[in-house]
């Protein structure tokens, strides 16, 4: 500070020109701070308030003895079979899920394997026929309804690979498909002297396995759906 001419006070410039520059910077620090917290970034939602779920639907096969007329199935063993005997067995199949199928097959376990089941001339034969509707008499084989021969006759060895067949519907919750598995052994002949067979080890005569008979169905072609 100095006394000019006129004997007033006068500030000195630099001093001024300081508290000026001070007085500007927290003019613009403040306004910085207060741009930062007044203009915040902008957020919008939306979704739905009803519906939304996913449902999955379900593949179901169930074999079961056939139950018009009374029918042991495959849980009466045969006995006592001879060569050009046939047996018929009548199962019922039912595909009891929501999705319709797009195939089925039917594959045999046999246990032991023996002749009866490796021997596609001399072992088992198998049929597959449907009827319309169940099976009208059991003990006589007869269907009042139409007849479908769903698996032409093939040996027993074919089926450890599973082979197809066509039922009349695979649809889900359908009425169950009424089938009559035909098991036959071949005519033939042997001579056994002092009991023993003269077909050696390819002989037919006192054996035994036990069969499981197995139907796959496969799942229906999968969709695109647009909605």
């Amino acid at each position: 500070m100095f006394r000019s001419s006129t004997g007033f006070a006068v500030k000195s410039v630099s001093t001024m020109a300081l508290k000026t520059l001070v007085v500007v910077g927290a003019g613009l620090g403040g306004a910085s701070l207060v741009s930062s917290s007044v203009f915040a970034s902008l957020t919008a939602t939306a979704s739905n308030t009803t519906g939304g779920s996913v449902q999955t639907g379900t593949l179901s096969l169930t074999q079961a003895n056939a139950s018009a007329p009374a029918s042991g199935g495959f849980t009466t063993a045969i006995t006592a079979m001879a060569p050009g005997d046939t047996v018929n067995r009548y199962v019922d199949l039912t595909n009891g899920g929501s999705l319709n199928a797009a195939g089925m097959t039917l594959g045999i376990a046999a246990t032991p394997s023996n002749i009866l089941t490796t021997n596609g001339t001399t072992g088992l034969q198998v049929l597959v026929d449907e009827c319309s509707i169940a099976w009208s008499t059991v003990t006589a084989g007869v269907c009042s309804g139409t007849t479908t021969h769903n698996l032409l006759t093939t040996s027993a060895n074919t089926l450890p690979t599973a082979q197809t067949f066509t039922p009349s519907t695979l649809n889900a919750s359908a009425t169950p498909l009424h089938l009559k598995i035909s098991i036959s052994l071949p005519a033939g002949s042997e001579i056994t002297v002092n009991g023993v067979s003269n077909a050696g080890a390819n002989t037919v005569q006192g054996l035994t396995t036990a069969l499981t008979w197995t139907f796959t169905e496969t799942e229906r072609t999968p969709t695109t759906t647009n909605s």
